[in-house]
């Protein structure tokens, strides 16, 4: 029953979207916007205790109308600054903060807007973007380390902020296209034509780019620094093609493509590859 209603209820929505669409399109599009951006799970409750966020020093900011949960690690080394993706949180990033700490490097993280410890429902990139972009500048840190989501959320940081102290990044199993993303929401939700077409009109509204304009492979003409893209050659949430083109469209990248580590990419070898990339760069 649960699984039939998970089906059921986003084909459901995307006939709601369309009726409103046939009146209101404007609203119709608000309704998609607010339904693609719902954060359902990633969020921490305080229940659990997670030993590895408690031991680091936590800090809050304000972000637009979110309070913003980050964290910090002390170390000998430069900094860097962990992002998350979708629906996930700082968290996620155990192995890899494991390994850091070894080598002694400073970590900072955050949880993005509606996840982990950080306030609110919705999740926009942009907000997202602004909370790391707080921490680079106050921390003047030059290395990002982000996962899906927080891939390409870097790549947007470095476009729209292009007066930061930003030298190297890595992405783990990253989006490229937006629309992509996008492509994906429409297939679960199954609205038409002219909701997606109110939907983008949000979009532009929000970043002043259309959906198909927002791309980290246009973002790539702005972007200089060094760059580590590693991506699963059998990731079933993210085609592997999509670090492909951003590594093409990038005037300074590595490309690594594995075999059968999935989205995640919390292996020992994914974490290793980031600290040779690190310590040589």
């Amino acid at each position: 029953m649960k699984r039939i209603l998970l089906t059921l209820i986003p084909k459901l929505l995307g006939y709601y979207f369309n009726a409103i669409a046939l009146v209101a399109p404007k609203r119709a599009g608000k309704l998609a916007l607010l339904t693609f951006a719902k954060v359902r799970k990633g969020q921490l409750d305080g229940q659990r205790p997670l030993p590895l966020l408690e031991e680091a020093k936590s800090e809050r900011f304000s972000i637009g109308s979110h309070e913003i949960q980050s964290y910090h690690w002390p170390g000998e080394k430069e900094a860097v600054l962990l992002l998350h993706g979708w629906e996930s949180n700082t968290h996620r990033w155990r192995n890899l903060i494991s390994q850091l700490k070894k080598e002694k490097i400073e970590i900072y993280a955050l949880d993005a807007p509606a996840h982990g410890y950080s306030t609110g429902n919705y999740h926009f990139l942009p907000d997202f973007v602004e909370a790391a972009y707080h921490l680079v500048q106050k921390h003047n840190i030059k290395t990002l380390i982000g996962h899906s989501m927080g891939g390409m959320a870097i790549c947007y940081l470095l476009f729209k902020h292009k007066e930061n102290p930003v030298q190297r990044f890595i992405t783990l199993g990253a989006p490229v296209d937006f629309s992509l993303i996008v492509a994906g929401y429409n297939r679960r939700v199954p609205f038409n034509k002219k909701v997606y077409q109110a939907l983008d009109q949000e979009m532009y509204r929000l970043v002043n780019m259309n959906i198909e304009a927002f791309s980290s492979r246009r973002f790539a003409k702005e972007i200089h620094q060094k760059a580590l893209l590693m991506h699963d050659r059998f990731d079933p949430t993210i085609p592997s093609s999509q670090s492909e083109k951003l590594h093409k469209a990038l005037e300074n990248s590595e490309l690594v493509v594995t075999e059968n580590f999935g989205h995640s990419m919390h292996q020992d070898e994914v974490c290793a590859k980031i600290m040779v990339f690190l310590n040589n760069n």
